[in-house]
């Protein structure tokens, strides 16, 4: 197992061991071989030099792939394997002296030579750790075309010019292919100093400057060797070869804070030290080309023309790099920080929604569940991730009463999604995930994409109403007892303050029988009260028997207005029959004539004095339609449909002032929907309400006997 790289003050310390290592045997060498010293005694200085900075690097890199894994690990590997070949095969070429006298076809140094070239060229593929998108890997083949276009200028001026000439079958291997393995090493070496990037590109740099020193000290003694054919060690130029092994040895010490360099996308656009050293390389090659044929190249027209051609064009490349390397800056900043802020509104979104009580779902325009809650996932008894992707309505929506699921096309998460409904209160039954069932009550919407203006799915809260129900079951059972119980003594307190009231027990004096009055009107009331919710407890537990039967529609509302006449009088407002509905209606007839009394008192009670309330009918189809009109105040649009609800008034104050217990809509709603019907207000503020009232007409045969009890 690869071990991981040491501490950032040890690696430190390794990289000022091996710099200065690395500059006292530069100085110590370069001092031999520039020294007096006779050719035997330089010659053994410059084998002793290489042994050394060769052993340096080989082993600096066997270190440093145990610092790294995966292609790294492997590169430095191959390249301590490179060194070690390099090495054995010099020591080997010294040890053999020759390879012709043992009758081999090619030096073993030569051999060990282009092996170790070919397996740094192979090592070198390993350092780049960039996964290449189409067009990154144009450029890069590109790149790779100029550099090594310009590589070649350069060599076939300065090397193969004298290269070619009378190269014998011995020779092939020293002057054609390791020359040629040279130049494909100095370009790959170039591709890579113009491709890396990440926290390793400055120790990337110093491998590609040791082979780009070493490739051209090779080609240097090529060029010496084919001039007079011997080469004798202990020249300056040994130092090329040194100075390269010394560079490798640095970059393996160079300090890493990570053991392999994550793998990024490629960038297509070069950076301006990218363009720089293309152009640099490039303009080398011509300058090279130009004054190849003498020195007074140099000062020619057509070397001037190459130069302003070649800097100018690198220049503006430079200059567009530059500005490109800034707005890419720029707009990777803008994306860090737009990122930063998204995952931020995402944690705050996520914590949000897992610490609301109610429960949160979504779902895409198919109706399977995107995202869920952890409230809502435990309210179902499923885990998160149980329910993402699943359909919702199949899953937890409760079917009917007899078993039968409902129509999911009717379900209100596709009206949000097919039709943009938005379902406010509205009441349903959950399935858990254990079978068993509780009821809710949902809020869905859709969720409408604001660019687009398309639905992309919808949002549902829902909240466990369990415990509400059973709250209000409570209370009502509580109201229906003490109605029950209050009954009875009320229905006492009543007849003895109407004996009083009727002087069975003898005149009372003037105050005791106001006084005796006001307590008969408020028992009174308040018996009226005790019915009425006595009356709602049965129509919400379903216990209200209705005998319904075909009743004139003419008859029910002129009932209603004898029994309301009063009130009216008393409120000095007329009530005004209209056109005659010659129909009959399939009702109970005390409770819908209660239902039109609740009506008529409301309109009654909050019209002006001298107003008219209108009472008339209409037949609508198989329906007919019972109006009561007033001219009164109105009723605001928000409170059109809580009115309805038990003790709701539309002014908190109209109970004091009118009078009534706030429940006659309530039931009227009751009686009227036990029916099969409905009732609505229909209403303008400062104008006056409407009151409907739709039931299902009687069959033109209906007789009397026909009657059905529900």
């Amino acid at each position: 197992m690869p071990s991981g790289p040491p501490t950032a003050g040890r690696q430190r310390t390794h990289l000022v061991v091996a710099g200065v290592l690395a500059i006292a045997l530069a100085l110590t060498f370069t001092l031999l071989l520039t020294s007096s010293l006779d050719q035997g005694a330089r010659a053994t200085t410059s084998a002793v030099g290489l042994l050394l900075t060769g052993l340096l690097a080989t082993s600096s890199s066997a270190v440093r792939a145990r610092w790294s894994t995966g292609g790294r690990r492997r590169a430095w590997r191959l390249l301590a394997l490179a060194g070690l070949v390099a090495i054995s095969g010099n020591v080997l070429g010294a040890a053999l002296d020759s390879g012709p006298a043992l009758g081999l076809p090619f030096a073993p140094s030569d051999v060990a030579i282009a092996l170790a070239l070919m397996t740094s060229i192979a090592s070198l593929t390993y350092f780049t750790q960039v996964t290449r998108s189409r067009v990154d890997l144009a450029v890069m083949a590109l790149d790779g075309l100029i550099l090594g276009s310009a590589v070649l200028m350069i060599a076939a001026t300065v090397v193969y010019d004298q290269l070619k000439a009378d190269v014998g079958a011995d020779e092939v291997l020293s002057r054609v292919v390791i020359p040629l393995l040279d130049v494909v090493l100095a370009t790959v070496a170039l591709i890579l100093l113009r491709r890396t990037r990440g926290p390793d590109r400055f120790a990337l740099g110093l491998v590609a400057a040791g082979f780009i020193v070493y490739t051209m000290t090779d080609l240097g003694y090529a060029v010496r060797q084919a001039e007079d054919g011997t080469f004798a060690f202990g020249t300056p130029l040994d130092l090329g070869w040194m100075v390269g092994y010394l560079l490798l040895a640095l970059a393996a010490w160079w300090p890493t804070g990570t053991r392999e360099v994550p793998r990024e996308e490629g960038v297509a656009g070069a950076e301006d030290w990218d363009t720089a050293v293309v152009f640099g390389v490039l303009l080398v090659a011509v300058m090279v080309e130009v004054t190849g044929e003498g020195g007074e190249g140099l000062f020619s027209i057509e070397a001037a023309l190459w130069l302003f051609l070649i800097g100018g064009a690198g220049l503006r490349q430079g200059l567009i790099a530059r500005d490109n390397r800034h707005l890419r800056r720029n707009l990777e900043d803008d994306v860090r920080e737009r990122t930063a802020d998204l995952r931020q509104m995402g944690r705050e979104t996520e914590v949000l929604l897992s610490s609301v009580a109610d429960g949160i779902y979504g779902v895409d325009t198919e109706g399977r569940v995107t995202f869920v809650n952890p409230s809502g996932a435990t309210m179902l008894g499923y885990a998160v991730e149980d329910l993402t992707g699943r359909p919702a309505h199949e899953l937890f929506h409760a079917p009917a009463e007899d078993g039968i699921p409902f129509p999911a096309a009717d379900c209100y998460i596709a009206e949000a999604v097919r039709e943009r409904v938005v379902s406010n209160g509205e009441e349903d039954l959950y399935v858990r995930a254990d079978g068993g069932t509780f009821p809710v009550e949902i809020t869905a919407s859709p969720l409408v994409d604001t660019e687009t203006g398309e639905v992309r799915g919808g949002v549902v809260v829902f909240r466990d109403v369990t415990q509400r129900r059973e709250v209000d079951r409570m209370k009502n059972e509580f109201l229906s007892v003490v109605s029950h119980e209050l009954r009875t003594p009320l229905t006492s307190i009543r007849g003895s303050l109407g004996l009083l009231a009727g002087g069975v027990l003898g005149e009372l004096p003037e105050p005791a029988g106001a006084m005796v009055n006001r307590a008969l009107m408020s028992s009174e009331r308040l018996t009226r009260m005790i019915n009425d919710i006595l009356d709602l407890e049965r129509i919400e537990s379903g216990s209200l028997a209705l005998e319904v039967l075909p009743h004139d529609v003419d008859d029910l509302l002129a009932i209603a207005d004898r029994e309301m006449a009063g009130l009216a009088a008393s409120r000095e407002v007329r009530l005004v029959r209209t056109a005659g509905c010659p129909a009959r209606v399939l009702a109970d007839h005390d409770r819908i004539v209660q239902s039109l009394t609740n009506l008529i008192g409301n309109a009654v009670k909050f019209s002006d004095p001298g107003s008219v309330v209108e009472l008339g009918a209409v037949q609508d189809g198989d329906s007919i339609v019972m109006r009561v009109r007033d001219h009164g105040r109105g009723i605001p649009a928000d409170r059109m449909e809580s009115i309805f609800d038990r003790f709701e008034q539309v002014d908190s104050s109209d109970i004091r002032q009118q009078g009534g217990s706030g429940l006659g809509l309530a039931i009227c709603r009751g009686i009227v929907e036990r029916h099969g019907g409905r009732v609505w207000l229909e209403s303008e503020l400062g104008v006056g309400t409407t009151a409907s009232l739709s039931l299902q007409a009687a069959p033109a045969a209906s007789h009397a006997g026909d009657a059905a009890t529900a």
